[in-house]
C-alpha cells in the first residue's frame, strides 16, 4: 500500500526533497546491505578511478530506495552465484548481473505497475512495483531508467540529466 501512495504521489507531481545526496556512499552501503542479505551472490562495486565521490540532488530516501530495489530485483530474481556489479559513474549508475535475464516478453512492460515473471524462475512474494517505482523516483528526479537483458547480461541502468536536477 505504501508503495502504491508514493507512486500516486509521484503522479501527481508532488516535489521531493532537493539536497545533496553522496551516490557513491549510497551504493557503498546498499551493496553492503545486499552482500549481508544474500551472501550466496556474489556482490560487486566499481567506483570512478578518480576516488572523487559522486554527489546528485535529489531526495536521498527516495535514492535509496531506487538502489536497493534494483538489488533487491536481482538478488529475487537469480540464483545463487550470479555476479551483480553496481557501476558508479558521474551521470548515474548501472546494475549488472549475470543471471539468467528477463523474459523476453516482459522486457517491453518491466517498468509498468504489477508486472510480474514467471514464478518458476524467481523467488518472489513481490506485487510487480519494485520496477515501476525505480522509473517513477528516477523521473522525478529528471533522470532515466533503461533496461537491456539477454541470458547472462541484463543491465538496468539509471542516468540523470546534465547538471543538477531543476526543481
Amino acid at each position: 500500500v505504501e508503495d502504491l501512495l508514493l507512486l500516486a504521489r509521484l503522479d501527481s507531481g508532488r516535489p521531493l526533497a532537493h539536497d545533496t545526496v553522496d551516490l557513491t556512499r549510497l551504493l557503498l552501503e546498499a551493496v553492503d546491505d545486499a552482500r549481508v542479505v544474500a551472501p550466496d551472490h556474489r556482490w560487486q562495486i566499481v567506483l570512478p578511478a578518480d576516488g572523487e565521490p559522486i554527489e546528485v540532488t535529489g531526495d536521498s530516501h527516495r535514492l535509496h530506495q531506487v538502489v536497493t530495489n534494483l538489488l533487491s530485483n536481482a538478488r529475487k530474481h537469480t540464483p545463487a552465484g550470479t555476479t551483480v556489479t553496481v557501476t558508479a559513474r558521474p551521470d548515474g549508475f548501472d546494475v549488472h548481473d549475470d543471471g539468467p535475464g528477463f523474459p523476453p516478453d516482459l522486457l517491453a512492460s518491466a517498468f509498468e505497475r504489477f508486472t510480474r515473471g514467471d514464478p518458476s524462475r524467481h523467488r518472489s512474494d513481490g506485487v510487480g512495483l519494485g520496477l515501476a517505482l525505480v522509473q517513477a523516483i528516477v523521473a522525478a528526479h529528471g533522470g532515466s531508467v533503461t533496461l537491456t537483458s539477454e541470458p547472462g547480461d541484463t543491465r538496468i541502468s539509471v542516468r540523470w540529466p546534465a547538471g543538477p536536477p531543476s526543481h
